[in-house]
């Protein structure tokens, strides 16, 4: 009851009285004193107790508030990340910076949103130029100008930072460069005007502004990763690459081949589709090569004696990859010896013939792209580039992509007994193969039921044993049945992480993953849960495979 309403309930009681106080009415007697005194008496002792109750009432209702107003202040309390110190925000922000796949130009994403959560982390990032220095651009399908300035915001953030760029305009400038015939009847290509673009400009014309804008910071280039169908935008960066260290490059520079070959740091180049035979490089200074050429099915033996130019060019060179489709008909002359390599991938036998590679650790065979199978002479010209340099027995690394599977790769692997990792990739046409080569294989890898002498075992240092089937050959994929993965190979695997004191080392890792839709019919519970216990004893295993034919469907994961 509130206290307004308990003061009209009571009004009856004393109003008479109350008129006399407004009249001035006389209240002397005594008589009259004893009438008001009993009336208020009489008021009081009813309207007191109901007094107390509205007090209790109004006391829960304050203590019910305060709790919630607690409640409420636990809420929006300052977040105890707001108390991690600068340099804990500062890895966060980092690692956000290292993570992040989006392009600059996407304010949704990376670290413009860092940028929005508080005023503390908003000063960080702006001050911290280093988490700027990774700038990725793109052809992007609904162009404005913001986009222009959300890059050039980024750059100015960067300070004098060296820069990490990646620009893909593959598919943009082909549709923007169109040729139009002069008046002396030549062709010329017409561009967009990029250097005052409107609010809602083409596509054409903010990727031209887009690449201008990065490539006035070129002498900060770091790293490179470019992807570019016209290379006309590029050419401010000639003998402006003061900076630059690593180059993947995709598509033709057939124009622009001076582009590059001014670069005084450079040391790690990675081709896709581009021809190096008229890419001008500083060559003596190169480090890591690669390269892949997509096969137009005129083989030619010009790329080997290119590549081996190539080596004799660069005596720095450590790492060293092709992949191209050679050609049958050559003979491998002239041999080159290369005392520096120590990593080399290739796809031509009649290169691995015409090479002497003493310092070589790891030995890449494979197939070149789109072809399914590398040729049966890969693995017996390879198992002679060892015997020749020397090397098998240092050879530390040794990966083999859709070769043919026969006896000539146990001579080989009977060679490299110093061999720390092998690692298989196979096609998934082959798959009857892999079974039965695979399981002969681990039988000869097999450790488990006896202690033979060392000399019995076939790769007694090996420590990572990895096998996936990856390389789809057609569009309809069958479902296979992997039948090596079974008590056999658990037994092989139990038996080189037990084993101590046979001159066998232990297996720390072992990998199975399949991207195309197999069964493991021999993978038992039994077989998984005696894996899973190596595993918690420190074994790194991994064993994944897609097991439908919807792409859409995940891999199952046996173990992890």
């Amino acid at each position: 009851m509130s206290p307004q309403k308990l003061r009209l309930s009571n009004y009856s009681e004393y109003s008479s009285f109350t008129d006399r106080v407004q009249n001035g009415g006389d209240f002397e007697s005594p008589a009259k004193q004893k009438e008001l005194q009993d009336a208020i008496e009489k008021s009081t002792g009813r309207d007191i107790p109901a007094l107390e109750d509205e007090i209790r009432e109004l006391d829960a209702t304050q203590s019910s508030v305060q709790a919630t107003a607690l409640k409420f202040r636990e809420i929006f309390s300052p977040n105890p990340v707001d108390h991690l110190p600068t340099e804990i925000l500062t890895e966060i922000f980092l690692y956000v910076r290292d993570t992040t796949t989006e392009y600059t130009t996407t304010i949704t994403e990376g670290l413009w949103p860092v940028t929005h959560v508080s005023r503390k982390w908003r000063g960080i990032t702006v001050s911290m130029p280093q988490l700027w220095t990774y700038i990725s651009i793109c052809a992007i399908e609904k162009p404005a100008r913001n986009q222009l300035q959300l890059l050039n915001t980024a750059l100015a953030r960067s300070g004098l930072h060296p820069l990490h760029v990646d620009m893909n305009f593959a598919c943009s400038i082909s549709g923007e460069a169109e040729h139009e015939i002069g008046e002396s009847g030549e062709s010329r290509v017409s561009r967009p005007d990029v250097n005052n673009i409107p609010l809602w400009p083409t596509a054409e014309q903010l990727s031209g502004a887009l690449i201008q804008a990065i490539v006035h910071h070129s002498d900060r280039w770091a790293t490179a990763s470019i992807d570019i169908f016209d290379t006309y935008y590029l050419r401010p960066i000639q003998c402006r690459l003061s900076s630059l260290e690593t180059l993947a490059f995709y598509g033709e520079i057939e124009v622009e081949s001076l582009l590059f070959s001014v670069a005084p740091k450079l040391q790690e180049v990675q081709l896709l589709g581009t021809d190096s035979t008229t890419f001008q490089l500083p060559w003596t200074q190169l480090v890591h090569f690669q390269e892949s050429k997509i096969p137009d099915g005129t083989p030619s033996y010009d790329l080997v004696l290119h590549y081996l130019e190539i080596l004799s060019q660069c005596p720095q060179l450590e790492d060293f990859g092709v992949s191209y489709e050679g050609n049958d008909e050559v003979d491998p002359d002239p041999y080159i010896v290369h005392n520096n390599l120590k990593t080399f991938t290739c796809s031509d036998f009649y290169l691995v013939r015409c090479l002497t590679l003493p310092s070589l650790q790891d030995f890449h065979l494979q197939a070149p792209i789109m072809c399914s199978c590398c040729p049966s002479e890969m693995i017996p010209s390879a198992h002679e580039l060892l015997t020749r340099s020397q090397c098998a027995s240092s050879l530390r690394v040794l990966q083999l992509t859709a070769v043919v599977l026969n006896h000539d790769i146990f001579d080989l692997l009977e060679s490299t007994e110093g061999l720390r990792e092998l690692h298989f990739a196979f096609d998934n046409r082959e798959i009857p193969d892999i079974n039965a080569f695979m399981k002969s294989l681990i039988a000869r890898m097999n450790t488990f039921h006896e202690s033979p002498t060392p000399d019995d075992h076939l790769l007694p240092h090996l420590e990572t044993f990895a096998s996936n089937i990856d390389i789809i050959t057609s569009h309809e994929s069958p479902t296979f049945d992997i039948q090596y993965l079974d008590e056999t190979y658990v037994d092989m695997v139990e038996g080189r992480w037990n084993s101590s004191g046979n001159g066998v080392s232990q297996l720390r890792v072992v990998r199975f993953e399949s991207h195309v839709p197999v069964t493991l019919s021999a993978l038992t519970d039994r077989c998984i849960q005696r894996i899973e216990k190596i595993r918690d004893e420190g074994l790194a295993a991994y064993i994944a495979a897609r097991t439908s034919q919807d792409w859409r469907e995940p891999r199952k994961i046996y173990v992890k």
